[in-house]
Order: structure tokens, then sequence, then C-alpha cells
């Protein structure tokens, strides 16, 4: 029995597809934002909320508002996925480069 299961986890991994593009964290308090692409969404989320809840996360401004105000009023969203196209000639983490600027760009262009 534990056999199987482990085989059917295995499997499931395998299978899973990560989420590759640009994350969003908005205060909703105040409307800062902080904006970072990763080639794995779900893992820099979670490690984000690690950082954060432990205290040692290294956007100072970031870290405080979340200790001032809670983890409530911080929204979590994938402002831009890049589709995996199994193609190995594509430099995903040059694309998510491209992607994590031009929302900093939008997000800059917005406040003028």
């Amino acid at each position: 029995m534990k056999n199987i299961v482990k085989r059917e986890l295995r499997e499931k991994a395998k299978n899973h597809k990560t989420t590759m593009g640009v994350l969003s964290v908005t205060n909703t308090s105040n409307g800062k934002q902080y904006i970072q692409g990763s080639l794995h969404l779900e893992a820099l989320v979670n490690k984000m909320k690690f950082l954060l809840n432990g205290g040692s996360f290294t956007n100072a401004l970031l870290q405080k508002d979340w200790i001032d105000l809670g983890s409530e009023v911080f929204i979590f969203e994938f402002v831009v996925i890049i589709p995996d196209q199994n193609n190995p000639y594509i430099n995903y983490r040059q694309e998510i480069s491209k992607a994590e600027k031009a929302c900093i760009a939008e997000t800059i262009s917005k406040l003028y």
C-alpha cells in the first residue's frame, strides 16, 4: 500500500507544471506594490511568506509594513504568467526578467 501511494505521488510530481511569471504583492492599506519574477511562482509565494513571518525578508519597507499592519492587508497575485512552450531554445529567465521590468514600468507610469 505504501509503495502504491509513493509511486502515485512521484508520478504526480513529475507531471506537475510550475507556474512561471511575475508576482505582485500589494498592500491594500496604502497601495504599495512589490514586484518580483520567478521560474516557480508558487514556491516564491511560500518563501516570501516564510521570510516575512520570520522577520527576515530582504525588502525592509515591505517587512516593516508586514509587521506593523499584519498579513491580512496583503494580496499576492500572479500578474504575468509565462507559458511553458517545451522549447529548449527559449530563455525563460530572460522572458521573466522582461515581463518583470514591464510590470514595474507600468506600475510607475500609473503613478504619474
